[in-house]
């Protein structure tokens, strides 16, 4: 359940048992008061009906001698006025009538049973209601209150802040992703700003990395391949010592080992050289964990949706299973955003197809894009580093996307293919990893 709709269900349930309590308290309050003006309201009575049959006084006497008794007697409990009601008529029926919470009618009876009148004792209104509803309604203007600072709160502060929490971990991990729209509210407009900053930064520095890596790996070739030629003749000129071609000018068959030796350990440095030009680090480490299938097609949606909607391509994300794969969900995402950063580099803009799907168990996820097609001759040669196609002589680039791409899949225990597809004039580049 959204914690918004918890958090208001607790503010009813506080408030609900707030007003409850207010208004039982005062019910109970209420309850007990009228008992004791009923017991006050007896006692009179009967102190009235005792001294009319004891003294014979006129009843308004006795009430006008008794009253500040009374008053002392019971306090606030005591009537306010009392009255008495003669009547003429015989009525042998005693009854006590509560008019209201605010009026008590007591019967006053003779010697002879007969009723000689009725005593009134009438009380100060009691204020309960005007209590009662003034209580509930600061209780109901509290609760109002608060819920629009909750309500505020959640969808000005707390939830614009859940959905920017999650974006500097993400750029962490995928770095070339969308930026945060620009955003004035004085909460979150200067952050916003500083992130996406803080993403330009990167991407110029990521860029800037590739190419000074494109730079020192062609150094390293170049001297690798300038090493190998005389390290060939020196192995000649050995190999001349050594048959005797050479023994009229003091050379030894000693000291031909030696250098053959030293030609040995310059081959391994060549080789150690060409093993470097040839891999590419790119500040990642790999791990492993499991994920479900469906995670992996969400993010390739939230991250490119609106940059095409922008470009105005059609982008199609489909993931035929949601089973639970084990692998590295955001390499993955990076292979597959390079990809995806070449079908819109080359491709046609007439849409691009990324579909996900469990194959022989393990992990297929294909790019499909239109556009000019690569000769079949080339397609060997497109995850070698800095290998560039035909199709690529106007546009920006390294050549190391797709070598990229490759040594991902590699390192994730699995491979990359691309193929062309002459009849839809699109090309597809597949990743698999097995197993996953």
């Amino acid at each position: 359940m959204n914690k918004y709709v918890k958090t208001v269900l607790r503010l009813f349930l506080v408030f609900g048992v707030l007003v409850f309590g207010v208004n039982y308290g005062c019910k109970l309050i209420s309850d007990k008061r009228s008992s004791l003006r009923n017991l006050s309201a007896n006692g009179i009575n009967s102190e009235i009906t005792e001294e009319y049959n004891s003294s014979g006084k006129d009843i308004d006497t006795i009430i006008s001698e008794k009253y500040n008794y009374w008053l002392s007697e019971y306090g606030s409990n005591a009537p306010e006025r009392i009255l008495f009601i003669p009547v003429e008529e015989e009525n042998k029926d005693i009854f006590y009538v509560s008019a209201d919470k605010t009026c008590a009618v007591c019967a006053v009876h003779g010697r002879n049973g007969k009723i000689k009148g009725f005593v009134e004792c009438i009380y100060k209104a009691d204020d309960h209601v005007d209590i009662i509803i003034a209580a509930n309604a600061v209780i109901l203007l509290c609760f109002l209150i608060i819920l629009g600072v909750v309500t505020y709160i959640h969808f000005a502060v707390l939830s614009p802040f859940r959905r920017l929490s999650e974006y500097p971990e993400r750029l962490a991990r995928l770095r070339d992703i969308q930026k945060l729209p620009e955003c004035k509210k004085r909460f979150f407009g200067k952050y916003i700003w500083g992130m996406n900053m803080l993403s330009d930064v990167l991407a110029a520095s990521s860029k800037r990395i590739h190419t000074l890596e494109s730079q020192r790996q062609t150094l390293v070739s170049t001297i690798a391949h300038g090493v190998k030629t005389p390290v060939s003749n020196i192995r000649l000129y050995t190999d001349a010592v050594r048959t005797g071609l050479y023994s009229g000018k003091g050379m030894t068959v000693d000291i031909a080992d030696k250098i053959d030796r030293n030609t040995l350990k310059i081959e391994e440095l060549a080789e150690e050289l060409m093993r470097s030009a040839n891999s590419v680090t790119d500040g990642y480490d790999i791990e492993i964990k499991p994920f479900h299938m469906e995670e992996l097609a969400d993010i390739i949606r939230k991250e490119y949706k609106d940059r095409m909607k922008l470009k105005r391509i059609d982008l199609s994300v489909e993931c035929s299973s949601n089973a639970i794969v084990e692998s590295d969900k955001y390499a993955l995402y990076r292979a597959v955003s390079q990809l995806l950063e070449n079908a819109v580099k080359y491709g046609d803009g007439g849409g691009i197809k990324v579909r996900l799907s469990r194959e022989d168990e393990g992990l297929c996820i294909s790019v499909r894009n239109r556009g000019e097609l690569l000769p079949e001759k080339e397609l060997p040669y497109v995850f070698r580093s800095y290998w560039r196609g035909s199709n690529a002589a106007d546009k920006e680039g390294s050549g190391i996307g797709l070598y990229v791409v490759h040594e991902t899949a590699k390192a994730l225990g699995g491979s990359a293919a691309a193929r062309r597809i002459e009849e839809t004039s699109e090309m597809e580049f597949v990743i698999y990893i097995e197993k996953a």
